[in-house]
């Protein structure tokens, strides 16, 4: 998450060391002097100035030889801009001018920002420029650092992006009074001794440097502007920003933006705009979700780096950010992956009926809503979903489920019914009891139903198939070392008998009775035989 550093804080407890007249400033206790190899920030790039905001690019490389021992790495932007210095006296200093500032440490986080803390360190005040504890000159103007300590991938080379905010509309920014022979960077301390150094002497040429306690402001153009990175290593030591840091080319803030006028706001925009339930109140904080954005914007809005200037109407104004800011920041919502900015309505707007409308950079509308500010509108809710489900779950009926899962389901059904013949419901109830309804109604459970066993037909006891059965039994039961009786054999033989005697089936039987018959009418025949004589 980027910080922002307070550079009147910076510059009065800046260190300074003596040497016979000689003072360097040394923001680092622990200076890496060591051979910095490869490791070095490339030319940064300027894209997308608005009126108070620029996105900063630049490439970066750490040595392989260093990248081991590397326990951080800090990415920052300073910037500095002073327009006018009252000098206290005439400063005597030297020494090399490589050092910065910017310790990455301290300062205000952008989540954090207010109202308060934006004006406290982007706004322009006056701080004293001091050598120790002695104040050599005041300066008015801006000065403050934006730096990221958790965008490092542990990466020997990669590109980073900054966005700068902050910036005064139709104002140049980048640098003046360096030292070519320095090298890249010239710290801000330095740059401001040595234009306080030039007001004494336009103000006495003499050149006596009591004379500077006497001279008025003076109206100057000091600017600074780098970007770079400051590495800690793992042994304490630390690489300076002012080691790495690369002058930022100039370029000017666009002016003041201004409103599209309402009856010429465009019908259609690719983009659109929704604020929830389409209600806003005075002097609160709109979520304002913006829909369709194309590619590119998506990818500065998760770069955090999409700024838009956000308007309400009738009569347009500019609306501001939650944290002071006179300019809105697209950003995506976590919880939903969402784009949207928050917005401040103000306080004194009429209440009824009124527009909400963004544009770009370059003032580009890119899309607009209607929204109602102040009286909370009546809300109109929606039971239709709600209804189906009643009327399909009251088709269902309990013996075809368990007794465990339908009664949750039950009571379910029961409490959408209530909610649906509830006449203040509010939208929420009625989302909420579809879901519960629809959830009993997923754990329904099917009752086990148990089928009834078909009846078989008696089976004759000689077996199947009308067939007398030719199995013998089984001495499975019998003790392994018994033998059969005598009258077992003879059971077993007359069983046998009977056995192949059942073989002949009906045929037998039916030659019986032929027998029989014969035998009855050769009897007759006889007996009629012997009457005749």
């Amino acid at each position: 998450m980027r910080r922002f550093g307070k550079a009147m804080a910076a510059l009065a407890v800046a260190a300074c060391t003596l040497f016979g007249g000689v003072a360097t400033a040394n923001a680092d206790e622990n200076y890496y002097e060591g051979d910095l190899g490869s490791t070095k920030v490339g030319t940064p790039a300027v894209s997308d100035v608005g009126a108070h905001t620029a996105n900063v690019s630049f490439d970066y490389q750490i040595d392989p030889s260093i990248l081991p021992k590397v326990q951080s790495v800090c990415f920052a932007v300073e910037v500095m801009r002073v327009t006018s210095i009252k000098p206290i006296k005439d400063p005597q200093f030297g020494g090399s001018p490589s050092y910065s500032l910017t310790s990455c440490s301290g300062g205000t986080s952008d989540g954090n920002l207010t109202s308060g803390s934006y004006q406290s360190i982007f706004g322009t005040k006056t701080w004293p420029v001091k050598m120790g504890e002695d104040v050599q000159s005041y300066a008015t103007g801006q000065m403050f650092s934006s730096y990221d300590t958790d965008m490092w991938n542990h990466a020997a080379s990669g590109t980073v992006q900054m966005p700068v905010i902050g910036l005064q509309s139709n104002t140049t920014y980048g640098n003046t009074d360096g030292f070519p022979d320095a090298g890249d960077y010239t710290t801000t301390w330095w740059k401001l001794m040595a234009k306080t150094q030039d007001v004494c002497k336009l103000a006495d040429p003499t050149g006596a440097s009591l004379a500077c306690s006497n001279a008025y402001d003076q109206p100057v153009d000091v600017r600074s502007l780098y970007a770079g990175m400051r590495i800690v290593l793992k042994d304490g030591s630390a690489i300076n920003f002012g080691q790495t840091a690369k002058p930022i080319s100039d370029f000017t803030t666009k002016a003041e933006p201004t409103a599209t006028p309402a009856e010429a706001l465009p019908s259609k925009t690719d983009a659109k705009l929704d604020v929830a339930n389409g209600h806003a109140e005075p002097g609160q904080t709109a979520r304002v979700y913006v829909n369709n954005l194309k590619a590119e914007a998506k990818a500065k809005a998760d770069a955090n780096s999409l700024f838009w200037n956000a308007y309400i109407y009738s009569e347009p104004q500019a609306l501001t950010g939650p944290n002071g800011s006179p300019f809105v920041q697209v950003q995506k919502e976590a919880s939903t992956g969402k784009y949207y900015f928050d917005a401040v309505i103000p306080a004194g707007l009429p209440t009824g009926e009124h527009k909400i409308s963004v544009q770009d950079e370059n003032g580009t509308v890119q899309a607009w809503t209607p929204v109602t500010v102040g009286d909370a509108p009546a809300q109109t809710v929606d039971k239709s979903k709600l209804t189906a489900a009643v009327d399909a779950a009251g088709k269902l009926a309990e013996k075809d489920y368990t007794t465990d899962s339908w009664t949750p389901f039950a009571k379910a059904l029961a409490d959408a019914k209530a909610v649906a013949a509830k006449q203040d419901a509010s939208q929420a109830d009625v989302d909420a009891a579809v879901k519960a309804l629809a959830d009993a109604q997923a754990g329904l459970k099917k009752a086990e139903t148990v089928p009834s066993k078909p009846v078989e037909p008696s089976k004759p006891d000689n077996g199947g198939n009308n067939k007398p059965s030719n199995n013998k039994p089984s001495n499975n039961n019998k003790p392994a070392n018994d033998k059969p009786a005598a009258d077992d054999k003879k059971s077993e033989s007359k069983n046998d008998e009977q056995s192949d005697l059942a073989k002949t089936g009906a045929s037998v039987i039916g030659v019986a009775g032929i027998l029989a018959l014969l035998v009855v009418l050769a009897t007759g025949l006889l007996v009629a035989g012997k009457a005749r004589r």
